[in-house]
């Protein structure tokens, strides 16, 4: 019997220059000699254990940098107005000391929807858009196909089917006990 000859594997044909890596195999060409993705296990302990601390160190601190834009966010929306904000904010004066009146707890978030609100009454049909689905009134979408999708091949397949089952013998197989 002949033996089928040993094939390389692609970690290898891309070591050796034979194809281009694609995606995530870029990263083999920075391998060590001999060192593939799952061999930590051959590694010195101590060198395996500093190897862990410092992708568990990366990853933690990548998740943390998301967390804190998204802290940082939440601060700032939930920051009081005042004077200066409200000057920032390019409000008339009578609506901002409106607001002032009827919520002196507002927040920067509540000043975002009431610059909104402002806007969409003027006329502008985008902030209308997002008041509308910030409120929870948007419209559900809705795709309605009027065509005949089926082809006259199509209902000429499904006409032979329907002979075949005619034709078909049906056999009854009753279980024995």
């Amino acid at each position: 019997m002949k033996e089928k000859p040993e094939e390389k594997s692609i970690y290898q044909q891309i070591m050796d220059g034979e194809i281009e890596p694609e995606g995530s195999q870029k990263g083999w060409k920075n391998l060590r000699e001999g060192q593939t993705k799952h061999n930590l296990a051959v590694i010195d302990p101590e060198r395996r254990k500093e190897i862990q601390r410092m992708g568990a160190e990366a990853v933690n601190k990548l998740h943390g940098e998301k967390k804190s834009a998204r802290d940082s966010l939440e601060k700032i929306l939930t920051l009081k107005i005042d004077d200066d904000i409200l000057a920032a904010a390019d409000l008339p004066a009578e609506l901002a000391d409106k607001l002032k009146r009827s919520n002196p707890n507002a927040t920067i978030y509540d000043l975002i929807q009431i610059v909104a609100a402002g806007r969409a009454i003027g006329g502008n049909i985008k902030a209308a858009e997002y008041i509308r689905d910030t409120h929870g009134d948007k419209p559900i979408d809705r795709v309605e196909v009027t065509e005949n999708i089926t082809t006259d091949s199509d209902r000429a397949l499904l006409q032979q089917i329907n002979e075949r089952l005619a034709r078909a013998e049906v056999v009854v197989v009753q279980d024995q006990e």
